[in-house]
């Protein structure tokens, strides 16, 4: 594919960042004249097969445009274009913000049996309505493809993403590549070539046990002859093994027969979709259930009692929109921390010397008259661990952190960000000693007078008053960003964001230790060879790098065996670093 570069002008719209690479698709964050985002799905019409276009049109995008339902990604437009002389179709959709599913189960978060019916069944309302009424199957369902988009209130509506693989009943010709399927959600029958709605009902369930027990549900469902990314999926045959259920974890016996149910290795014995809704959905009330975008929600608290003996529960007073609702996260010393960090050590000794503890030891500095630096902006390449490495820094000072998204302090309110950003800042000192990390720094503090920050300057200029001598406040404030040069010249001065770190690429030294740090603790092979590994990801980001880990254990596990170096140089090969560079701009036209 094409990769088109920050700020390219396509169309009516502006590309923003590049998002992920498919095998015949590159997403991106797009905006139109008046700044509304957009994400932008392009098609490289020379590379896809011929058995995914239908009428001349990408199938995906004939599929997405006669869908309508607030559980599937919402289709806002397509069309079509030119790049460098080669056709391209586009599906542009509503933008939303939140997480995937699978981030939130990286993060190691286990549901309760109402949390997890609160994600899953809307959406089986989703499968329900591609199967009952649109005649069509997902056929490519895992925790990658949900998405749960952030309200304004902190709860999450969970979105079908990725319509990619979706078509009919198909039991003959796959219209649509096997290599990309994840084979731990994937129903046997489907991997050999039968797709159909019960096999949407295998994936919703295998995603509802990952919810309940924090694993896939079976070990090895199915047995691979060939590596997982040699591009032949070769199917041996489903483990004839009971589903077992963890102990000390959740004990109820109706969700476990709903979940053999639906986990039946014959499709034939599984429910449809809408019996699996109905099931799930008897006595389950939404409202006694809120799913938050926090990865660790507090236990809910029962209203308080009374004080005026009327037997009514005092009423909350609900707080104003131009009120952060962010928690802080109580981290403590010796959490993770630095520990998690590979290579970096410079840069880590250097942050325990000058800063944490300054802000640990309050008496001993105040004894010297010493105050730490306001804040810290972690600048570099997509992927190489900034916003990771600032979580870090948080665990290894054991203070109160807060990560802060751009739609964490949006408001339709006039002056409502401004008051959110202080609102901020004022919890922060509250909770003091405190680190409040803004995740793509750029985006809150563009520079002033630029395109980006039209209508903006107050919200700047805000910040910038916040951020003099917060450190006075027990405050220090991290920014991570990978255009040091879109955030305005002042709020990088001295007395706000003292300290200024690159992130690159890591190099082979510290690659290594990626690899060591991501490896450790898996069953591995006796012929593992981390220089090698190291010399074979030159100009890979960390992210790059976990990622091959993962997906070669993955292909380890299913395999039953050890995690060997040629499961992993395999995964190099299929897997191109993300930062790699464009060394051409494009030229793009349209057609009328």
């Amino acid at each position: 594919m094409i990769r088109l570069p920050d700020n390219t002008p396509f169309g009516e719209y502006t590309v923003q960042r590049f998002i992920k690479e498919g095998l015949y698709n590159d997403s991106y964050l797009v905006k139109n004249a008046d700044g509304e985002p957009f994400f932008m799905k392009f098609f490289d019409l020379t590379r896809m097969p011929s058995k995914m276009i239908t009428a001349g049109q990408v199938t995906e995008i004939v599929f997405c445009s006669n869908l309508d339902h607030p559980n599937i990604i919402q289709h806002v437009g397509h069309g079509s274009g030119k790049i460098n002389g080669k056709d391209f179709q586009y599906l542009l959709a509503r933008f939303f913000n939140g997480k995937l599913l699978s981030e939130v189960l990286r993060e190691g978060r286990t549901f309760t049996a109402p949390e997890a019916k609160a994600i899953i069944i809307p959406i089986l309302k989703g499968i329900t309505y591609l199967h009952d009424e649109k005649g069509l199957n997902h056929n490519d369902l895992t925790p990658r493809n949900i998405l749960l988009e952030s309200q304004e209130d902190g709860s999450v509506t969970p979105k079908i993403i990725d319509l990619g693989h979706t078509a009919p009943d198909v039991t003959d010709a796959v219209p649509f590549p096997l290599e990309d399927l994840n084979v731990l959600y994937v129903a046997p029958e489907a991997l050999t070539g039968t797709f159909t709605g019960k096999s949407d009902v295998f994936a919703v369930s295998a995603i509802l046990y990952t919810l309940l027990y924090g694993r896939a549900p079976w070990h090895c469902p199915i047995s691979l002859r060939d590596s997982f990314y040699s591009k032949k999926i070769s199917v041996g045959h489903a483990r004839e093994a009971a589903l077992s259920f963890p102990r000390g974890t959740l004990a109820d016996p109706e969700m476990e027969a709903i979940l053999q149910a639906g986990l039946d290795l014959d499709p034939s014995r599984r429910p449809d979709a809408s019996v699996l809704l109905d099931v799930l959905s008897e006595n389950f009330t939404p409202d006694s259930v809120s799913v938050t975008r926090e990865q660790a929600a507090p236990p809910r608290k029962k209203p308080a009692e009374p004080a005026d003996g009327t037997g009514k529960p005092e009423e909350k007073q609900e707080p104003r929109e131009d009120q952060v609702r962010l928690a802080a996260r109580i981290n403590k010393t010796g959490e993770g921390g630095f520990a998690d960090v590979a290579g970096m050590d410079g840069l880590k000794q250097e942050l325990l010397n000058r800063v944490i503890w300054v802000l640990r030891d309050r008496k001993k500095a105040a004894a010297y008259r010493l105050l730490p630096p306001n804040g810290m902006l972690l600048y570099g390449p997509p992927g190489c661990g900034k916003t990771f490495f600032a979580k870090k820094f948080a665990e290894e000072s054991g203070f109160n952190y807060y990560l802060v998204n751009g739609s964490d302090l949006g408001s339709t309110y006039i002056h409502g960000t401004q008051g959110k950003i202080a609102d901020l800042f004022k919890k922060a000192e509250e909770n003091a000693p405190s680190v409040i990390c803004f995740d793509e720094f750029d985006s809150f503090v563009p520079a002033r007078g630029s395109d980006s920050a039209r209508n903006r300057a107050e919200e700047v200029n805000e910040f910038l008053s916040q951020l003099n001598n917060c450190a006075e406040r027990g405050i220090f404030v991290i920014g991570t960003t990978n255009r040091l040069d879109m955030i305005d010249p002042a709020v990088l001065r001295k007395g706000r964001m003292d300290l200024k770190y690159e992130i690159p690429a890591p190099d082979p030294e510290t690659r290594a230790a990626i690899f060591k740090l991501h490896l450790k603790g898996r069953p591995l092979s006796d012929d593992i060879d981390i220089k090698r590994l190291a010399a074979l990801t030159d100009n890979y980001a960390s992210s790059d790098i976990a990622f091959i880990v993962n997906e070669s254990a993955m292909v380890a596990a299913l395999a039953d065996e050890p995690l060997s170096q040629r499961i992993l140089e395999d995964s190099i090969k299929a897997n191109p670093s993300s930062l790699a560079a464009v060394v051409k701009r494009p030229k793009i036209g349209f057609d009328n």
